[in-house]
């Protein structure tokens, strides 16, 4: 039911817009100013979302501006290392970096399917202390769990 009736309220709009009547839309009406908002008020919509629609990126807490726009912690990562290779911004990409490790230790890289960081310590129960950027939108140190990890890299 509410899927026909927004697919009825969108093909309205639709009409309703179209130059194909010979007369300019109803501006007043409720549907042209959902789809039309007055650009002289304030969007009532997230900055998320409005940065979506404007097509623009607003950069987390330590995030280079050459991470723009994708998942940025292997990108990061990369960065923080000086490599220059883009095919690192995918955190999977790291499990074929340097050299494997027998295990996290200070210094090697922690990699699991979506995510990617420096290991600055080894903590007891299974968990190291991490650095990876992208972690809560912003470049942070936490303790991490090991469990998924793919790979140790020593790069």
């Amino acid at each position: 039911m509410k899927r026909s009736l927004i697919a009825a309220a969108l093909a309205l709009a639709a009409l309703s817009a179209s130059p194909a009547y010979g007369r300019p839309p109803d501006r007043t009406s409720l549907l042209y100013r959902l789809f039309h908002p007055d650009p002289a008020k304030p969007a009532k919509v997230s900055a998320r979302h409005a940065r979506h629609r404007l097509g623009g990126h607003h950069l987390a807490p330590g995030q280079p501006a050459e991470c723009a726009g994708i998942a940025w912690c292997g990108c990061w990562l990369r960065l923080k290392l000086g490599i220059h290779d883009a095919r690192l911004n995918l955190a999977r990409a790291w499990a074929t970096v340097g050299s494997a490790a027998s295990g996290p230790a200070a210094g090697v890289v922690a990699v699991w399917r979506h995510h990617v960081g420096l290991v600055t310590g080894v903590l007891p129960g299974g968990q190291i202390m991490l650095l990876s950027g992208n972690d809560g939108h912003a470049v942070r140190e936490r303790p991490r769990s090991t469990r998924g990890v793919i790979a140790y890299r020593r790069v």
